[in-house]
């Protein structure tokens, strides 16, 4: 059975050692989570890793030829016991994985934590190349052997792991995500394309995301006929070719990519409704980021883009296009009295998922400060997070 939460960081215990890898490949969500937890527990309490560049991070050129060379790595090496990054002078203390892929070439005890976003490339291989998919499974592999404490950042993805792996770890903690309001500080710049109103969705530009259901629902739903465009932005990912072709086919549609967060927060503030029927989310920060801004959600059914924003949402099969028109349709549809209502229900349940309460949770964790409050205190608007305060007709 899974244990509880302890002070695993105890006087006479050496240091905490985080190891951020992660950081050398990806800048999604997931690096500015990474980096926020590095910042609040090093160097006082421990010190950073990054694969075996130790405590210095490279940028640039550098990084890139550096995230190439540790995937290389991961592939040919995968979880063989030869030549990790701590075989021969291993670590006393905590070691703090920030994604379980960078278990495979790091000595991984029972002592340990690891923090899981989604089992994505286990439930979802289709989503995935055949080479991350195997090395994700290697990894959760020997997560399963050694059973370390595990953190995730949903409910929903703690469900899909124990379904996989079962509950017998030294504990399964779940620690939700939070908003990064310094992205709504500052001023704002309008996309001159976007005038007028429109659909919003942020994301990267990946097959898991999603996004040509939700085109094709934009596009069966004659909106653009009636004046609403729909606004794609977000890097490019797997499978980015595809969704552009299709988007830059489909009038309306208007693709200005990665924006700066001037322009995130005009669109996030002048969208009629937030868009993600996405296939695979751990999380689901755009969704919150949107509750943030009073912007309705229209989002996945029983995902974790539904426990993000706390039911606030209508919820939709991401495979069915005609649903996701009738929803994107309900939402233009709604009285002020209606946006004004939900916007601030959406704004109030947003405000609690600060990174001051995401890290006084995992001060909790990993330092024992057991007076620390809970991270995350939702509303009580009556919804629970399985539900939906909306529904599409």
């Amino acid at each position: 059975m899974a244990m509880g939460t302890a002070n695993f960081y105890a006087e006479g215990v050496a240091p905490l050692l985080i190891d951020n890898s992660l950081a050398i490949l990806n800048r999604t969500g997931a690096y500015h989570i990474a980096k926020d937890i590095c910042a609040e527990f090093t160097p006082e309490h421990g010190r950073v890793r990054y694969w075996r560049l130790g405590s210095t991070m490279p940028d640039g050129l550098i990084r890139k030829i550096a995230a190439r060379l540790m995937m290389l790595e991961i592939s040919w090496l995968q979880d063989r016991g030869i030549c990790l990054i701590d075989g021969r002078n291993s670590d006393r203390g905590i070691r703090v994985f920030l994604d379980p892929l960078y278990v495979l070439r790091s000595v991984l005890t029972g002592d340990d934590i690891v923090l899981c976003h989604d089992v994505g490339p286990l439930t979802h291989s289709i989503l995935y190349d055949r080479r991350t998919a195997e090395n994700y499974r290697r990894a959760y592999e020997k997560i399963r052997r050694q059973k370390p404490g595990i953190v995730f950042v949903s409910e929903w993805s703690k469900r899909n792991f124990t379904s996989l792996c079962g509950s017998d770890f030294r504990f399964l903690e779940t620690i939700p995500l939070y908003v990064r309001t310094e992205l709504f500080d500052g001023p704002s710049e309008a996309v001159p394309a976007a005038n007028g109103p429109f659909f919003l969705t942020v994301g990267a530009f990946e097959t898991r995301k999603n996004q040509i259901a939700a085109l094709k629902a934009y596009r069966d739903g004659r909106f653009h006929a009636r004046g609403i465009k729909y606004v794609l932005c977000g890097p490019r990912g797997d499978g980015h070719k595809q969704i552009l072709e299709f988007a830059k086919n489909t009038p309306g549609v208007v693709i200005p990519g990665y924006v700066p967060d001037s322009q995130l927060r005009w669109l996030y503030a002048h969208a009629e409704a937030f868009v993600l029927p996405s296939l695979l989310e751990g999380f689901g920060m755009p969704a919150l980021e949107a509750a943030y801004m009073g912007l309705l959600p229209i989002v996945s059914e029983e995902s974790a883009l539904v426990e993000a924003v706390g039911g606030l949402c209508v919820q939709v099969p991401p495979t069915d296009p005609e649903a996701i028109t009738r929803a994107m349709a309900s939402s233009l549809s709604r009285s002020s009295k209606e946006r004004e209502s939900t916007g601030s229900m959406l704004r109030e349940l947003a405000l609690c998922a600060t990174k001051q309460q995401f890290l006084l949770k995992w001060k909790n964790l990993l330092l024992g400060e057991k007076n620390a409050p809970s991270p995350f205190h939702a509303p009580d608007t009556g919804v629970g997070a399985g539900q939906s305060l909306f529904h599409a007709p």
